[in-house]
Protein backbone atom coordinates (compact mmCIF):
# COMPACT_ATOMS: atom_id res chain seq x y z
CA UNK A 1 0.00 0.00 0.00
CA UNK A 2 2.80 2.38 0.92
CA UNK A 3 4.71 1.61 -2.28
CA UNK A 4 1.59 2.45 -4.28
CA UNK A 5 1.44 5.90 -2.69
CA UNK A 6 5.13 6.42 -3.33
CA UNK A 7 4.58 5.46 -6.98
CA UNK A 8 1.61 7.82 -7.27
CA UNK A 9 3.55 10.65 -5.63
CA UNK A 10 6.56 10.06 -7.88
CA UNK A 11 4.36 10.03 -10.97
CA UNK A 12 2.54 13.16 -9.82
CA UNK A 13 5.86 14.93 -9.23
CA UNK A 14 7.15 13.97 -12.66
CA UNK A 15 3.96 14.89 -14.46
CA UNK A 16 3.34 18.14 -12.59
CA UNK A 17 6.88 19.44 -12.98
CA UNK A 18 7.28 22.45 -15.23
CA UNK A 19 7.44 21.53 -18.89
CA UNK A 20 11.04 20.85 -19.72
CA UNK A 21 12.76 20.92 -23.06
CA UNK A 22 12.79 17.14 -23.12
CA UNK A 23 10.03 14.60 -22.78
CA UNK A 24 9.77 12.44 -19.68
CA UNK A 25 9.58 8.77 -20.63
CA UNK A 26 7.37 6.82 -18.21
CA UNK A 27 6.66 3.10 -18.54
CA UNK A 28 4.82 0.44 -16.55
CA UNK A 29 5.74 -3.19 -15.94
CA UNK A 30 3.58 -6.06 -14.68
CA UNK A 31 5.84 -7.77 -12.13
CA UNK A 32 3.35 -10.55 -11.35
CA UNK A 33 3.34 -11.53 -15.02
CA UNK A 34 7.14 -11.45 -15.10
CA UNK A 35 7.39 -13.66 -12.02
CA UNK A 36 4.91 -16.08 -13.56
CA UNK A 37 6.15 -16.21 -17.15
CA UNK A 38 9.90 -15.67 -16.92
CA UNK A 39 11.88 -18.69 -18.13
CA UNK A 40 13.84 -18.55 -14.88
CA UNK A 41 10.57 -19.06 -12.95
CA UNK A 42 9.82 -22.19 -14.96
CA UNK A 43 13.39 -23.43 -14.45
CA UNK A 44 13.15 -22.83 -10.69
CA UNK A 45 9.83 -24.65 -10.52
CA UNK A 46 11.24 -27.64 -12.42
CA UNK A 47 14.33 -27.66 -10.19
CA UNK A 48 12.13 -27.69 -7.06
CA UNK A 49 10.11 -30.58 -8.47
CA UNK A 50 13.32 -32.53 -9.11
CA UNK A 51 14.69 -31.61 -5.68
CA UNK A 52 11.57 -32.81 -3.86
CA UNK A 53 10.79 -35.82 -6.06
CA UNK A 54 12.53 -38.30 -3.69
CA UNK A 55 10.49 -37.04 -0.73
CA UNK A 56 7.30 -37.22 -2.80
CA UNK A 57 8.11 -40.81 -3.80
CA UNK A 58 8.72 -41.66 -0.14
CA UNK A 59 5.37 -40.15 0.85
CA UNK A 60 3.60 -42.06 -1.91
CA UNK A 61 5.28 -45.29 -0.78
CA UNK A 62 4.23 -44.67 2.84
CA UNK A 63 0.66 -43.97 1.69
CA UNK A 64 0.58 -47.17 -0.37
CA UNK A 65 1.82 -49.18 2.62
CA UNK A 66 -0.91 -47.70 4.83
CA UNK A 67 -3.57 -48.46 2.23
CA UNK A 68 -2.30 -52.05 1.98
CA UNK A 69 -2.38 -52.41 5.77
CA UNK A 70 -5.94 -51.01 5.88
CA UNK A 71 -7.10 -53.40 3.14
CA UNK A 72 -5.48 -56.35 4.89
CA UNK A 73 -7.09 -55.28 8.16
CA UNK A 74 -10.55 -54.96 6.58
CA UNK A 75 -10.12 -58.35 4.92
CA UNK A 76 -8.91 -60.17 8.05
CA UNK A 77 -10.59 -58.33 10.94
CA UNK A 78 -13.39 -60.86 11.21
CA UNK A 79 -10.91 -63.64 12.09
CA UNK A 80 -8.79 -61.52 14.44
CA UNK A 81 -9.13 -61.40 18.17
CA UNK A 82 -10.18 -58.13 19.84
CA UNK A 83 -6.57 -57.49 20.94
CA UNK A 84 -5.23 -58.11 17.41
CA UNK A 85 -7.83 -55.77 15.88
CA UNK A 86 -6.99 -53.01 18.37
CA UNK A 87 -3.27 -53.46 17.76
CA UNK A 88 -3.74 -53.28 13.96
CA UNK A 89 -6.00 -50.23 14.27
CA UNK A 90 -3.44 -48.47 16.48
CA UNK A 91 -0.68 -49.38 14.02
CA UNK A 92 -2.65 -47.94 11.10
CA UNK A 93 -3.54 -44.77 13.03
CA UNK A 94 0.10 -44.26 14.08
CA UNK A 95 1.33 -44.76 10.52
CA UNK A 96 -1.26 -42.27 9.24
CA UNK A 97 -0.08 -39.73 11.83
CA UNK A 98 3.55 -40.32 10.84
CA UNK A 99 2.63 -39.84 7.19
CA UNK A 100 0.80 -36.60 7.95
CA UNK A 101 3.75 -35.29 10.00
CA UNK A 102 6.14 -36.20 7.22
CA UNK A 103 3.89 -34.49 4.64
CA UNK A 104 3.83 -31.35 6.78
CA UNK A 105 7.63 -31.40 7.13
CA UNK A 106 8.13 -31.81 3.39
CA UNK A 107 5.60 -29.06 2.66
CA UNK A 108 7.35 -26.71 5.08
CA UNK A 109 10.73 -27.41 3.45
CA UNK A 110 9.22 -26.93 0.01
CA UNK A 111 7.72 -23.59 1.06
CA UNK A 112 11.08 -22.43 2.42
CA UNK A 113 12.86 -23.41 -0.80
CA UNK A 114 10.11 -21.87 -2.96
CA UNK A 115 10.48 -18.59 -1.05
CA UNK A 116 14.26 -18.70 -1.52
CA UNK A 117 13.83 -19.22 -5.27
CA UNK A 118 11.17 -16.50 -5.45
CA UNK A 119 13.53 -14.07 -3.72
CA UNK A 120 16.27 -14.83 -6.25
CA UNK A 121 13.79 -14.41 -9.09
CA UNK A 122 12.53 -11.09 -7.70
CA UNK A 123 16.10 -9.82 -7.54
CA UNK A 124 16.68 -10.94 -11.14
CA UNK A 125 13.45 -9.29 -12.31
CA UNK A 126 14.38 -6.03 -10.58
CA UNK A 127 17.79 -6.07 -12.30
CA UNK A 128 16.09 -6.81 -15.63
CA UNK A 129 13.63 -3.93 -15.19
CA UNK A 130 16.45 -1.54 -14.32
CA UNK A 131 18.60 -2.76 -17.22
CA UNK A 132 15.78 -2.44 -19.76
CA UNK A 133 14.83 0.97 -18.33
CA UNK A 134 18.39 2.26 -18.64
CA UNK A 135 18.92 0.69 -22.07
CA UNK A 136 15.69 2.16 -23.45
CA UNK A 137 16.26 5.54 -21.80
CA UNK A 138 13.16 5.56 -19.58
CA UNK A 139 13.03 8.16 -16.86
CA UNK A 140 10.53 6.29 -14.67
CA UNK A 141 9.36 2.67 -14.62
CA UNK A 142 6.39 1.92 -12.36
CA UNK A 143 5.17 -1.44 -11.18
CA UNK A 144 1.73 -2.34 -12.43
CA UNK A 145 -0.98 -1.82 -9.84
CA UNK A 146 -1.99 1.70 -10.66
CA UNK A 147 -5.54 2.52 -11.71
CA UNK A 148 -4.95 2.81 -15.46
CA UNK A 149 -2.15 2.62 -17.99
CA UNK A 150 -2.12 2.47 -21.75
CA UNK A 151 -0.69 -0.68 -23.30
CA UNK A 152 1.74 1.52 -25.24
CA UNK A 153 3.71 2.25 -22.06
CA UNK A 154 3.73 -1.35 -20.76
CA UNK A 155 7.24 -2.81 -21.08
CA UNK A 156 6.45 -6.21 -19.53
CA UNK A 157 7.01 -8.03 -22.85
CA UNK A 158 10.35 -6.27 -23.34
CA UNK A 159 11.52 -7.29 -19.87
CA UNK A 160 10.30 -10.87 -20.48
CA UNK A 161 12.36 -10.96 -23.69
CA UNK A 162 15.38 -9.69 -21.76
CA UNK A 163 14.90 -12.38 -19.11
CA UNK A 164 14.59 -15.05 -21.83
CA UNK A 165 17.80 -13.84 -23.47
CA UNK A 166 19.62 -13.81 -20.12
CA UNK A 167 18.29 -17.29 -19.35
CA UNK A 168 19.56 -18.58 -22.71
CA UNK A 169 22.97 -17.01 -22.08
CA UNK A 170 23.25 -18.73 -18.69
CA UNK A 171 22.19 -22.08 -20.14
CA UNK A 172 24.80 -21.78 -22.88
CA UNK A 173 27.49 -20.95 -20.31
CA UNK A 174 26.60 -24.09 -18.34
CA UNK A 175 26.86 -26.41 -21.36
CA UNK A 176 30.03 -28.52 -21.52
Amino acid sequence: MMSRWVSVLALTAVLSAPVLAEEVKVRVVNVAKLLDQAPQAKDASAALEREFAPQQRELNKMNDEIEKLAKDYDKNKSVMSEAQREAKERDIVMKKRDLQRRRNDVQELLNIRRNEELSKLQDLVNVAIKTVGEKEGYDLVLYDGIAYTRDTIDITATVLNYLATEGDKRKNLNKP
